[in-house]
């Protein structure tokens, strides 16, 4: 079912691309090998080794974001492996933006259970190996604005649980794994001068998908999302950026498709995965300072919580994170950088992030 879904979507960009005949590569593309060595809570260290190409398209002289196509493979100390490919392309005059991932996933997962009252003891861990899919096309509507729809696929094979574990007992829907699909519209707004390291400018994005079974889906619910991003700066080395960031989903979510916090993105200084339920809010912040041409630190601080009907939201309840962190631009030419990130919340551990790219 992947390969026909990733066959059409390949049919449908081709379609649209033939529209533009000019739309081809209007300087020579760069093209980055590097290795992937990397650290999370969630994975240990990592290795393995990618790809990143970036192009224009269209005609030089007019105004064209940069596109990029990223693939990589790596593996974890936990004995985790995944390959992917992602890609983010922008027609002549960015007319069209095509943006998404394909990869396979041998993963072990944690789970405590749901809300945000779980506790470390509730922990336990299984396995499970995925592909994934995620497609976006977007149309430009007027400048900085697009509309769109938006496919997201994940094929969750479970393939060993806990003895005498929560997902052993059956009780969480999504134990055994399945499958879900979804599709719907979504909206996008992107006046930032850049997707890696901005230092002015808003991005939103507002997206709704419907999973059922007429689409493949396993399950059937509905996913609201929303990602409010603002970008404000102080002066030539500082910058300061604040991010909204909400999902409601209404109706026979699996365990593993619900909203979750922690990670390196979403409030840095909680395990991934601890915390999650049906809905999620969170505001979260950061001050990034360059105190030399490619060196800079930041420090960040973050509130959000997940909650649901049967675990209600109570602001008293809610996740506080904080931390400070390194930065290194990896090119002069490109504004990527290695991150390195040391988050705490209170009552949990200290966190330790090293990875590419800033959080949000």
């Amino acid at each position: 079912m992947v390969k026909n879904i990733f066959l059409g979507i390949l049919t449908f960009m081709m379609m649209m691309q033939a529209k533009g005949q000019q739309d081809s590569i209007a300087v020579k593309p760069v093209i980055s090998v590097l290795p992937l060595v990397y650290y999370t809570p969630e994975t240990s260290w990592s290795f393995g080794a990618g790809a990143v190409g970036n192009f224009k398209l269209g005609n030089p002289a007019l105004e064209t974001y940069e596109s990029q196509l990223v693939v990589g493979t790596a593996y974890t100390l936990l004995d985790q492996f995944l390959a992917y490919s992602s890609w983010r392309v922008f027609t002549e005059e960015n007319k069209n933006l095509f943006a998404g991932e394909i990869g396979w996933y041998r993963y072990v997962f944690f789970f405590y259970g749901l809300g945000n009252q779980v506790q470390e003891s509730d922990r336990e861990q299984y396995d499970a190996a995925l592909p994934r899919l995620r497609f976006d096309y977007l149309r430009k509507v007027r400048a900085h604005f697009y509309l769109g729809l938006r496919y997201h696929f994940d094929e969750f094979n479970i393939t060993t649980v806990e003895e005498n574990g929560l997902l052993a007992n059956g009780n969480f829907l999504g134990s055994e794994g399945g499958r879900i699909s979804g599709f719907g519209p979504m909206a996008y707004y992107d006046s930032r001068d850049s997707q890696l390291y901005p230092t002015r400018g808003i991005f939103g994005e507002a997206s709704f998908q419907t999973f059922n079974r007429a689409l493949g889906s396993d399950f059937h619910y509905s996913r609201w999302l929303m990602d409010f991003r603002s970008v404000h700066a102080i002066n030539s080395k500082s910058v300061f950026v604040w991010n909204a960031y909400s999902e409601v989903l209404v109706g026979e979510t699996p365990f593993f498709a619900l909203p979750l916090v922690g990670g390196n993105r979403l409030l840095r200084g909680l395990f991934e995965g601890k915390f999650r339920d049906q809905n999620l809010a969170l505001l979260q912040a950061e001050y990034r300072y360059k105190f030399l041409s490619r060196w800079g630190a930041v420090v960040f601080s973050g509130v959000g919580n997940v909650f649901s009907k049967e675990n209600s939201f109570q602001f008293n309840q809610s996740k506080l994170t904080y931390g400070i962190g390194g930065r290194f631009q990896l090119s002069k030419r490109e504004k990527l950088n290695l991150r390195l990130d040391l988050a705490h919340a209170p009552g949990e551990d200290f966190r330790i992030y090293l990875t590419f790219g800033e959080a949000f």
